[in-house]
């Protein structure tokens, strides 16, 4: 019974010793020189960096993964095409036809803009905000009024393309007039501005370009001006703002600066 009670221990004690070896706290043992074993192993060069790769393959996986991505977003942010030009086309009274011409009237309007960038693309980015009341969607107009507000705030963009009726929305639920737009009348005496701020866009060459030989009176082309008392008036709001005025000059004088509007397309 005593030789089974030593033998459990001298066991248990091996292997103790033997955790110990593994563990590199001891570099030998006389309890099991049998075994042959080294302690632990030291490695270089390698064999160190093999093992540690290893040991970290699944850390060192998501962290390559996690680096493409990284590149990849940053690389399309750098080599993303900017849009030279901003435009908000706003319906307020109605549908006049304006959204399912979207399209065409972007790439009319690319026929106009020069390339500001200078990076041998031009392109005009149309926003379209739908400010019409009467669908009787009212979490929808809520939805795009919060929105145009936003863009106002921001100021992005400086060009609107809207029906007279945006007038009366600005004066009911902004508090603000016409005078947010600027004044061009005395500058192109011989444009027709429909109510003295909004170039008519029916007389203006882009319906021809657009075919849309029935374009209502009601619609016409804003620039907005320095407002005090509103905010989006920053560097980028301000060069937006120039941006928008070569255009509009270039519509009204019929320069067309991308005939083929080849940049313009993707």
């Amino acid at each position: 019974m005593a030789n089974k009670k030593d033998e459990e221990q001298r066991k248990q004690q091996e292997y103790r010793e033997l955790l110990k070896l593994k563990q590199g706290l001891i570099d030998e043992s006389e309890m099991i020189p049998e075994t042959g074993y080294e302690g632990k192993v030291e490695l270089h060069g390698f064999k160190k960096i093999e093992n540690f790769l290893y040991h970290n393959k699944v850390i060192i996986i998501v962290l390559l993964i996690a680096a493409a991505f990284l590149s990849y977003m940053i690389y399309q942010t750098v080599t993303r095409k900017k849009n030279d030009i901003y435009v908000l086309v706003i319906n307020t009274a109605g549908d006049y036809g304006l959204y399912s011409r979207l399209d065409e009237l972007e790439e009319a309007l690319e026929k106009y803009c020069p390339d500001f960038d200078n990076n041998g693309y031009v392109h005009v980015g149309i926003n379209y905000i739908d400010l019409y009341t009467g669908g009787g969607m009212s979490d929808y107009s809520d939805a795009q009024g919060m929105k145009f507000q936003s863009e106002l705030l921001t100021g992005d963009s400086q060009m609107y393309i809207a029906d007279t009726a945006l007038i009366d929305y600005l004066t009911e639920r902004i508090g603000v007039d016409l005078s947010m737009f600027a004044d061009f009348t005395e500058q192109y005496p011989d444009a027709v501005f429909g109510d003295g701020y909004g170039l008519q866009l029916n007389t203006t060459d882009l319906m021809e370009d657009i075919r849309w030989t029935e374009c209502p009176d009601e619609l016409g082309i804003y620039v907005r001006d320095v407002f005090e008392n509103m905010t989006g008036n920053d560097k980028d709001a301000q060069e937006q703002r120039e941006r928008a005025k070569i255009v509009l000059d270039n519509i009204i004088n019929g320069n067309i600066v991308n005939p083929t509007n080849e940049s313009g397309a993707d």
